[in-house]
């Protein structure tokens, strides 16, 4: 009876726990769905927050850009911080200005055009007068006073009308005798000149015409004088360009400009016997191309890949470029300050042997041996930032490594330099031009910042007064002369 009871009670309490294993089993599912999912909340978290932080990074680090650690002209630093970064120096303890001993700059005496001699009234020790018959011979002391004559001088031309004996009047023809413009060669030179040199609007130039030599035109007037300078202009521009396409080396650069109300681009190339500039539409290799159609000689750019179409051995890299990037990765934090730093002394020992060579102590040979070290220092470090965990030290590595060739072609190739500063020093008045005259709107005008810029870089590096090869310009375009050029031709 009692054996009975036992066995009903097992049977009647089996259903239970069946159910109560398949509730377990029904709990532990749910955990364990629930736990997955909790897992793939955390994983898309922790890449949230790894994402939000390098956004934070990248913040932070365009917060704290400027001319010494990006590519940012030095015009859009702050001028309330110091962004200058120079190397540490004792003070030397010397007073500003000209020190002892340094050789005088004195002005050179002029002929005067007018001559005055100053009397003194009195001798000072016995009261006598002087006058004319006391001054001692070439005794004197001179000073002269360089005043400034702007009287406007305006030249009238009458086209007389004859009585021929035919009977019939004829009138003389003005054209192609006299100048058929309202201003003369000279005239035209100082407008362009206050425009292209001096990067005054055409409003400004107008008042300053009107302010120092009592000249009235219109800007319209204005304008069709630098439209006038644009197209004369442009045989000497093309003679440049040539010259500068088959030069064994040369500079090329390119900033933002505005066109027509659109994004445009200022392209430059120069070197040692002037610059070309061109406004084009794009930033393109086709824009290169049309800057430079034929590469020719070793070319000094920065790391665009639109320059990659040069040959590797035929261009020569920016290391001012390379520097700022490594001051951007020492300034963007303890992740990446280590591996900048690294870099960055192995280019400041680059430098001070590249000093070496240029102030003579070295030869060519001496520069290649004693760079070679160097450049494996670099390789190193290169390698190194290219497996580094962040990405802007990756990328600095890699691009490093995929143009290694071209950091190192002036070690070997005379006439070349390891930056590209001379074609950014070019661009720079092109910069501040765009900052105050807003671009152009037509051809024409392009034209005329483009071969105007052209004109006043290669004036300055041929030691020639931009005004008066104006002047010339504008006399042989009213002549109807080929106009003058700037650089000697080329012998041969």
């Amino acid at each position: 009876m009692g054996g009975s009871a036992h066995a009903a009670r097992s049977l009647a309490s089996e259903p239970r726990v069946t159910e109560l294993e398949a509730k377990l089993t029904q709990v532990v599912a749910e955990l364990t769905a629930t736990n997955a999912a909790l897992r793939v909340n955390i994983e898309e978290l922790v890449a949230l927050v790894a994402q939000l932080t390098a956004r934070v990074e990248e913040l932070v680090a365009a917060q704290g850009r400027n001319s010494s650690n990006s590519s940012r002209p030095p015009s859009s630093d702050s001028p309330y911080k110091n962004v200058k970064r120079k190397p540490d120096r004792k003070p030397s303890g010397r007073k500003a200005g000209g020190q002892p001993g340094h050789a005088p700059h004195r002005r050179e005496a002029a002929t005067a055009d007018e001559v005055y001699d100053v009397l003194a009234p009195f001798c000072p020790h016995c009261d006598a007068e002087l006058d004319e018959t006391t001054v001692v011979g070439d005794a004197v002391q001179v000073q002269q006073v360089v005043e400034l004559v702007t009287d406007k001088r305006i030249t009238e031309f009458h086209a007389c009308e004859h009585q021929c004996k035919c009977g019939r009047r004829v009138r003389a023809r003005l054209r192609g005798v006299v100048p058929m413009t309202a201003t003369g060669p000279k005239l035209q030179a100082i407008i362009t000149q206050f425009i292209a040199r001096y990067g005054m609007s055409r409003v400004d130039a107008q008042q300053a015409l009107k302010e120092l030599f009592g000249i009235e035109l219109s800007v319209g007037a204005i304008h069709a004088i630098t439209e006038r300078a644009a197209t004369a202009s442009q045989p000497a521009v093309d003679d440049i360009a040539q010259q500068l396409a088959a030069a064994p080396s040369k500079h090329c650069d390119e900033t933002g400009w505005r066109h027509g109300g659109q994004r445009a681009w200022v392209w430059v190339v120069c070197s040692a016997l002037g610059a070309v500039f061109r406004i084009d539409e794009r930033r393109s290799r086709q824009a290169f191309e049309r800057l430079l159609p034929k590469l020719e000689g070793i070319v000094h750019t920065d790391r665009w890949r639109v320059y990659d179409i040069i040959a590797a051995e035929l261009r020569q890299l920016c290391h001012a470029h390379l520097r700022r990037d490594m001051q951007a990765l020492i300034d963007l934090g303890p992740a990446t300050k280590a591996i900048g730093e690294s870099l960055l002394a192995a280019s400041d020992q680059m430098f001070a042997l590249w000093h070496r060579f240029v102030d003579g102590q070295l030869d060519r040979a001496a520069l290649q041996a004693a760079m070679a070290p160097i450049q494996a220092e670099w390789r190193a470090h290169a390698s190194l930032a290219k497996d580094h965990p962040h990405r802007r030290a990756r990328a600095l590595g890699k691009d490093l490594l995929r143009q290694w060739t071209s950091l190192w072609t002036f070690v070997g190739a005379a006439g070349v330099e390891p930056t590209n500063n001379r074609a950014e020093r070019a661009i720079r008045p092109t910069v501040l031009l765009r900052k105050t005259n807003g671009g152009t709107s037509s051809q024409l005008g392009a034209a005329f910042v483009g071969n105007l810029q052209s004109i006043v870089a290669t004036a300055r590096c041929q030691g020639m007064a931009t005004l008066a090869w104006l002047e010339q310009l504008f006399e042989a375009a009213l002549r109807r002369r080929a106009p003058p050029l700037l650089l000697p031709r080329p012998s041969g």
